[in-house]
């Protein structure tokens, strides 16, 4: 255990004496305690909030990526280098307890530093929040919507292969209407379904003038005393779904709530039978291409026995011009669980994830190539995971593309699983279920294999052949 702490020891001094590594911390500094205090926002509370999050701690979560995985590589590989690796192998140590304490001296600076980053941003964040001078409405609105940690239920998918199926019955029917006769071939079969599938997409964006939508929200807690207040979220677009020449709107929210057969004393009959009825809000101004939310109220009892929420939406817009509401966009009904603290620690124990990731793949990379090929190897295998992910997304009607992205997503690492700055900025609540997934898949699955094939080569490794010319 002794010779454990002096390499850990050692590896912390050499990290730090690295000069990358030394402007990267200046770079972190600047993130963690300059843009927190010099952002501005929109001039509301929410936009200070929410801006002063985003890019403080992503610029946080940034730079110690890049750092955890150039120092990784610069530690594993400078021993050798410079052959003091050759000296320290002679000792009573083995060369698996070396790499384990390279690798923990690695994770313990970079863990310290997010750490204080974080609390450091926290604090000033919160600082600053307290001595601005906002108005108490909008106080308790971002106390209720950002400084916060609430779950999220975004509504059940409607079916697109039949309603693509669907419309392909009904351009034929159109179609036999004027006497023409369509050929669908086993050729050509694919492809306009292909058509109908993205009409249908485009379809269920679309909210066309006084034309109501209904959205139906599953797995909320049945239990009364669980239940919290519910807030709805959305963003509509107007005429085309770009920020550019949005302008004001009109709609009317519509919710849902349940009725029961009751009987002569007014108990409920059977619990599980139930009607909804739609009880309307007033039309409301809303200005299309931002965010805006509206209250559930409690005493409603929205929630179903069997845990669902609906809702509807009528499209009022002055200009009788078609609303959109993307998928990302929402709706969405948040329900608050937890505060803005805890919720902003689930963030941070994200990154730290990543961290561990990535100074894994930095060390298991090392242990077996040159610095450079290393630090190539390291970043080419992130590259991989992001492109597969995009090739998911962009290419998902292509059945080539589709099974060549689920190949790489099997063995590569996409970051952006741990993006959740944007969600605690939104303060959307990080499950815990969210984090155990990220552990299970990128960690035990994908990244302890290649740290024990790292550390199996590292032992075997022949250092003596190793010459620098």
């Amino acid at each position: 255990m002794k010779a454990f702490k002096a390499i850990v020891k050692l590896t912390l001094q050499n990290a730090v004496r690295s000069h990358i590594f030394q402007l990267l911390l200046i770079v972190l500094a600047i993130c963690a305690i300059g843009i927190p205090l010099t952002v501005a926002g929109d001039g509301t509370a929410g936009g200070f909030i929410q801006v002063a999050l985003l890019y403080s701690f992503s610029g946080v979560s940034a730079i110690l990526a890049l750092s955890s995985l150039w120092v990784s590589c610069f530690i594993m590989t400078q021993d050798i280098d410079s052959y003091q690796l050759h000296m320290v192998v002679t000792k009573p140590v083995s060369r698996v307890k070396i790499w384990l304490a390279k690798y923990c001296g690695v994770l313990l600076m970079h863990a310290f530093l997010l750490i204080v980053s974080a609390l450091a941003i926290y604090f000033i964040i919160i600082w600053q929040f307290t001595r601005q001078d906002f108005s108490k409405a909008e106080r308790e609105k971002i106390e209720s919507e950002v400084l916060v940690g609430r779950r999220v239920f975004k509504f059940a998918p409607p079916n697109i292969e039949e309603r693509s199926k669907a419309l392909l019955r009904e351009r034929l029917e159109k179609v036999a209407e004027t006497g023409e006769r369509i050929s669908i071939t086993t050729k050509n079969e694919k492809d306009i379904l292909s058509e109908m599938r993205k009409l249908a997409i485009a379809e269920n964006a679309q909210a066309k003038y006084d034309e109501i939508r209904e959205w139906r929200f599953e797995n909320f807690p049945v239990n009364a005393k669980e239940r919290q207040a519910l807030f709805l979220r959305y963003r509509t677009y107007v005429g085309k779904v770009s920020t550019k020449d949005q302008r004001m709107t009109t709609g009317v929210w519509y919710i849902g709530v349940p009725q029961f057969e009751r009987d002569s004393k007014g108990n409920i009959v059977d619990e599980s039978k139930y009607q909804i009825r739609y009880y309307q809000y007033p039309p409301s101004t809303i200005r299309s291409g931002e965010f805006d939310e509206i209250v559930l109220p409690k005493q409603m009892n929205v929630v179903t026995p069997d845990g669902k929420v609906f809702l509807a939406y009528r499209n009022l817009d002055p200009e009788r011009q078609t609303q959109y509401f993307q998928p990302s966009d929402g709706p969405k009904v948040l329900m608050k669980v937890t505060g803005f603290f805890p919720n902003y620690c689930r963030a941070v124990a994200v990154i730290l994830l990543e961290l561990i990731i990535l100074t894994g793949l930095g060390c298991a990379f090392a242990s077996v190539l040159s610095l450079p090929t290393a630090i190539f190897m390291s970043v080419a295998y992130l590259f991989f995971g992001s492109f597969a992910t995009y090739l998911a997304e962009s290419a998902a009607d292509d059945k080539m593309f589709k099974i060549l992205s689920d190949v790489l997503l099997f063995f590569v690492i996409p970051l952006q699983k741990f993006g959740v700055t944007d969600m605690v900025s939104k303060g959307e609540l990080i499950e815990l279920s969210f984090l155990g997934k990220l552990i299970l898949s990128y960690f035990i699955l994908r990244t302890l294999p290649l740290v024990i094939a790292g550390i199996f080569i590292y032992k075997r490794r022949e250092i003596g052949l190793v010459v620098r010319k």
